[in-house]
Formats: structure tokens, C-alpha cells, sequence
């Protein structure tokens, strides 16, 4: 059978979309047996994910000229079978059968104001459409399938839940010269609490600033926030300013995927305190790194973190003080969630998703 994986999404170069297809294309060409698989991307630096594979270039900037017009065109010239497309969007001229994975339901939520207003109404467009295309649809958590019923009708038995896994690059790392090179890099104070994502809305970063405002005077550490420039993130930044908080927070922008587990490891805490989210990949990887972790108890991510984290309501800020400041100076619980933190992220792999939706891709195409 011919396997198409659309790798589009690889061109938006960070976030959980870009990590799970950079992830999942070596697990999809390990599991494959004895199915063809193509991998098309849109930019030519993205090749070798897969090897031993058919790698293939479709080049293209647009999504939706690329999505539905010169994908399709691709899929049928080489007699596709059946083609994933994991960034919540079919190919609606696809002549085979489609497989959509569908990461979050953000843009139908009112009142996060998650995305731009354009990108929203693409998505609350094209994805019901792509939920009726699809011959099955691939969910990252059962939070996320609870929402495609919930807000497009969707038959349940049409969805399977894949979830998602931290990269093996996330792990303990003992050489003391990496870890004081990457601090040196990034100029990271000697203790501090951490958070890695975007500044959107929906991420609750306000709340995360006035819960470390509350206590900062009780513990000797910095907070440190990763992420780049994102949507309607100047509220943060007049927070920022509003607290006065002065050089106990710093901002690093992007970082290096490589120098991310060195962060981890150095970080006494890794704070999430999301209001929604698909999945929330960074708590695997804090877990994996052997960082604690203090979370939000919304939408999947008590999934993913189990009893590993100290899970609170990201809307009550005193809760979320007090849990950072307990994980950080009660040493008892700090080693409790750093032990039960690497067994929760054994649990998941992405050689078991990529095998999840081979078979059922199989079984679909040989009805």
C-alpha cells in the first residue's frame, strides 16, 4: 500500500505541530513493515527525516493553494492509497482515502481568543469539512476528541486518540560543561522556575506573572519564560511592567531546540499553567528531563500528567502560588514528582502512536 505523510507543517519552525511531525516521520518509516511511504514537504531543507523513504518536495507557501491544489495533484500522479494530513486539514480533491490529525479545537472556543481572526475562520471552516472527508481522524488526547464531537457532530467511532511523546533529545544530562555553557549562552540566573511555550491568551502567563509576584519575595529564584514574538502578547509585557518585577523575570525569545533539556535540567520547576491545550507536550518533556512540574488541571493535560505533577485551576492564582512555592521548597516532593515525572513519560512513544495509526489506516483501506 502507498502512504502519504504531508509534512507542511514542518515550515512553522517551532510549536507542538512542528515537533510531533518532526517526530512522527521516523517512527511512521520504523513501523512501516511492508507499506511504501512518501513524505512530501514544501521546502527542501526538511529532507532526510526519512531516508529511507520517498522523500518528496512539493514546492509552496501557501497552504491553501498547497493543501488543496498541488498536494491532490501529487497524491493522484503517484496513485497514493491513502495520505495523512496532521495539521487538522484534508486535501478535499484527494482521489484516496484521507486521514487528518486534529491537534486542538482552540479556534471554535469564544472566549480564549487563541488565534488570529483569519487563521480562526480558516479553521472553523475547513475543519468540519475536513471532519466529513476524512476516512478517520487521528485526536492527541481524549480532551481533543471530546471536542471534534462536541463542536463539529463527529461519529466517535471515527476518531482514534494518538497521543503524542516527548523526543528523545529530552533526558538527564550530567556533563557539567554543557549545562554551564548553555547557561552561560542564554545569561540564566543560578536558581529559577521556568516556562516554555508561546505569550498567546490562552497560555495564562498573566496569572503565571502575578502567582510569581506573590511569592517572589520568599524564594531566591528567577522566573524564566521562552517563546517568540505571539498573538496578543503585549498584555504580558504591561504586566511585566505593572508588577515591577524588574530582572526576577527573564524573557529569552526563541531557544534552540538542542539547548532546550539543558534548560530543563538546570530549571528547579517547569510551570504550565495553560487554560486549554490539545495535549501539552512541554510537560512530557520537563517530566523526561527530570524537572517538577506544576500545571493546570484543564482540558487534557491532566492526561499527560498524571499523578507526576501538582495539577491546579489555572484561574486561581493564590493555588498556583502556592503550589510553585511548595514544589520549590519542600525537597520530599520534589523527589516524589521527578521519580513518578520519568515513569508518566515512559508511557508514551511514538513508535506505539506511529503503529496506532498504521493499523488503522490498514484496516480502513482493506474494507
Amino acid at each position: 500500500m502507498k502512504i502519504a505523510f504531508s509534512a507542511r507543517g514542518l515550515s512553522v519552525p517551532f510549536g507542538g505541530v512542528h515537533q510531533l511531525i518532526k517526530s512522527l516521520i521516523p517512527a511512521l518509516a520504523k513501523q512501516r513493515g511492508d507499506d511504501e511511504l512518501f513524505i512530501f514537504y514544501n521546502q527542501e531543507k526538511f529532507l532526510g527525516l526519512a531516508p529511507d523513504c520517498s522523500e518528496i518536495v512539493i514546492k509552496g507557501n501557501n497552504r491553501l493553494w498547497w493543501d488543496q491544489i498541488l498536494l491532490p495533484r501529487m497524491l493522484r500522479r503517484l496513485r497514493i492509497d491513502a495520505v495523512v494530513c496532521p495539521k487538522n486539514v484534508a486535501p478535499f480533491l484527494a482521489n484516496c482515502r484521507c486521514y487528518i490529525g486534529i491537534t486542538d479545537l482552540a479556534h471554535f472556543d469564544r472566549q480564549l481568543n487563541a488565534y488570529p481572526f483569519l487563521d480562526t475562520m480558516y479553521m472553523r471552516i475547513l475543519l468540519p469539512l475536513s471532519v466529513r472527508k476524512a476516512t478517520a481522524i487521528f485526536a492527541i488526547s481524549e480532551n481533543t476528541k471530546k471536542d471534534i464531537i462536541r463542536y463539529t457532530g463527529c461519529d466517535p467511532e471515527k476518531i482514534t486518540v494518538t497521543y503524542l511523546a516527548a523526543d528523545k533529545i529530552y533526558r538527564s544530562v550530567n556533563n557539567s560543561e554543557q549545562l554551564q555553557n548553555v547557561k552561560q549562552k542564554y545569561a540564566i540566573p543560578q536558581k529559577f522556575i521556568m516556562y516554555v511555550g508561546s505569550l498567546s491568551p490562552r497560555k495564562n502567563i498573566i496569572r503565571l506573572l502575578e502567582a510569581f509576584s506573590s511569592i517572589h519575595k520568599k524564594i531566591p529564584h528567577n522566573l524564566v519564560l521562552t517563546g517568540s514574538k505571539s498573538w496578543k502578547d503585549s498584555s504580558v509585557y504591561h504586566t511585566m511592567r505593572r508588577l515591577n518585577l524588574g530582572d526576577r523575570i527573564k524573557k529569552l525569545g526563541y531557544v534552540e531546540n538542542e539547548d532546550m533539556p539543558a534548560l530543563y535540567n538546570l530549571a528547579d520547576a517547569y510551570v504550565y499553567p495553560s487554560l486549554y491545550e490539545g495535549f501539552g507536550l512541554p510537560v512530557l518533556e520537563a517530566m523526561q528531563c527530570g524537572c517538577p512540574v506544576v500545571a493546570s488541571n484543564a482540558t487534557s493535560i491532566p492526561e499527560v500528567a498524571g499523578d507526576a505533577a501538582i495539577l491546579v485551576n489555572p484561574l486561581d492564582t493564590n493555588a498556583l502560588a502556592d503550589a510553585i512555592y511548595n514544589v520549590l521548597t519542600d525537597d520530599r516532593l520534589r523527589k516524589k514528582l521527578i521519580s513518578s515525572g520519568f515513569k508518566q513519560a515512559e508511557r508514551f512513544s511514538w513508535d506505539s502512536t506511529a503503529n496506532i495509526m498504521l493499523e488503522t489506516i490498514r484496516q480502513f483501506v482493506y474494507i
